[in-house]
């Protein structure tokens, strides 16, 4: 694994970030936590890429292949209530049986439900 060159083309994600894996999903404070999550992660439903979400919403691939993180060429960012969802129903929250809250989602900042996601991931 050391031999890995992992890279990020065009702009880097905004920390923290969620990284979505068929075994789970991951919370990333930095480059180095990020490059680990990706290198061990597989890709959903046989898709070649790695979702990974930044605390702006917007969603990153990660392409095991190529060991490249790069923007989703999509344009698609996620809302409050599918981070929610996608939290609530993964594996991690059901193991330590935790759920967020959908409760005054207009009162809460898109980037602080990333953030508490990432927290209750790190655990």
């Amino acid at each position: 694994m050391d031999q890995i060159k992992f890279n990020i083309i065009i702009r880097k994600p905004k920390y923290p970030v969620i990284v979505i894996s068929a075994e789970g999903l991951y919370s990333s404070f930095d480059i180095k936590q990020l490059a680990k999550s990706c290198i061990s992660s597989t890709p959903i439903d046989a898709k070649s890429i790695v979702q990974v979400i930044d605390s702006t919403g917007e969603e990153f691939w990660y392409s095991p292949e190529q060991y490249v993180l790069s923007p989703g060429f999509s344009f698609k960012k996620w809302t409050k209530k599918q981070l929610i969802e996608m939290f609530n129903s993964s594996s991690n929250a059901k193991n330590q049986v935790q759920e967020y809250s959908t409760k005054s989602l207009s009162s809460k900042r898109l980037e602080k439900i990333i953030e508490d996601i990432c927290e209750l991931l790190k655990e």
